[in-house]
């Protein structure tokens, strides 16, 4: 990553680090939104595959399947799971919103490996940094410090993350104090 920067006056969030570590340390996630009026996360991923009506069932159906496995031996009910499929010329986005209450970087890791097992070649992502496994522990760690305190303190911003040419960029969409 080149840089993060925020703008003049604004404060650099936790819920903004959170959503900076995310998308660092998972370059398949191509935005990720954080939407308060539902206390809800939304990760978009791209994809250069078309979906036919089939193919996006079964892979809605497994997808959910396995995170409610997931979350039934983490002995934890997920409020909703919603997939959607947007199509937009040779790509596909994909969208997986969660409730921020349920959700677990666990999750996400599960979501991204039948992703990848999938789809592998077809996700579009930036070019992976070199980093080593102890480099990659950390970043979990402090996602999962920084998720937990998401679930404390409820976000009152809505914020947009996206990936951009080896930068991150967070929007807030939040009216103006």
């Amino acid at each position: 990553m080149k840089g993060v920067f925020s703008r003049d006056g604004e404060t650099f969030t936790s819920s903004m680090s959170l959503i900076v570590s995310l998308l660092i340390r998972y370059p398949e996630i191509a935005t990720l939104k954080l939407n308060p009026a539902d206390s809800s996360l939304i990760f978009s991923f791209i994809l250069r595959h078309k979906f036919s009506a089939e193919e996006k069932q079964a892979f809605r159906e497994e997808l959910k399947m396995s995170l409610e496995t997931l979350a039934l031996l983490d002995q934890i009910e997920p409020e909703f799971i919603e997939l959607t499929f947007k199509r937009q010329g040779a790509l596909t986005f994909l969208e997986i919103k969660r409730d921020i209450a349920s959700f677990s970087p666990d999750e996400l890791s599960l979501t991204i490996k039948i992703i990848n097992d999938r789809y592998g070649n077809k996700v579009v992502k930036e070019d992976e940094g070199e980093a080593g496994e102890e480099d990659l522990l950390f970043q979990e760690e402090m996602i999962a410090h920084m998720l937990e305190e998401l679930k404390e303190v409820p976000q009152k911003k809505e914020l947009t993350g996206i990936r951009e040419e080896g930068r991150v960029l967070i929007f807030n969409h939040s009216d103006p104090p």
